[in-house]
């Protein structure tokens, strides 16, 4: 059953207004100031030391707002002035410790370290989509720094589309123990994107964070 007292004039049923507690703006502030200086009574009129107090809180209010303001533009310049600086990026190759790999021509190449020698490597190559494209092997592999290349084939032999793939190895020594192995990338950077509010590199459909470049190129 409809309330009468929520239907409207127009005979439909009116959305009753939500209560609770609003925050208060510097206009709510100077409207309930003006009110109760035109509802104060005339024989006990508001105190001076009140009244200048409250005039001192609507003026600190005031500040409090313009300095958020001033605040955010400042942010918002900081921001633009950044995206700019990274303009020269474009078209640079950078380095960052993340096992990421660009397929350009048909061909990808893979730099890995290995903690100390490894007697089994296994690397698998992993779609936008983070499905398994193909796996490589290797064996008997030096500590340090090494390379693999990818003819940029899945398992079946289809060539896969050019840009950014992401990999995961999988390292083993003489006695069958876990190696670590850590993933290094050199990818080109094709622009500037903005994410989260915060201008990223673009490396096709990845963002790299500017904190994660340890080499430029």
């Amino acid at each position: 059953m409809i309330d009468v007292s929520q239907v409207n004039s127009t005979g439909t049923p009116s959305t009753p207004e939500k209560t609770g507690p609003q925050q208060l703006g510097q206009d709510d502030f100077l409207n309930l100031l003006i009110a109760q200086l035109k509802n104060q009574d005339p024989l006990k009129p508001t105190d001076n030391t009140e009244f200048v107090s409250q005039l001192a809180q609507f003026s600190q209010l005031e500040q409090t707002a313009k300095q958020a303001d001033l605040l955010q533009k400042s942010l918002d310049a900081q921001t633009a002035s950044l995206q700019y600086t990274l303009l020269p990026m474009v078209g640079r190759q950078v380095s960052i410790d993340r096992p990421l790999t660009q397929l350009e021509n048909g061909q990808a190449s893979l730099t890995y370290a290995l903690e100390k020698n490894a007697a089994r490597v296994q690397i698998t190559m992993l779609d936008q989509s983070r499905h398994v494209v193909r796996t490589l092997d290797y064996t008997g592999l030096q500590a340090g720094l090494n390379q693999a290349q990818w003819d940029g084939k899945d398992s079946k032999g289809v060539a896969m589309p050019p840009g950014v793939y992401e990999y995961a190895i999988s390292a083993v020594d003489q006695q069958g123990a876990s190696v670590v192995a850590t993933g290094h990338a050199q990818l080109t950077v094709t622009g500037i994107r903005m994410e989260d509010g915060q201008p990223k590199l673009a490396v096709g459909t990845i963002t790299v964070d500017p904190s994660e470049v340890v080499e430029v190129q």
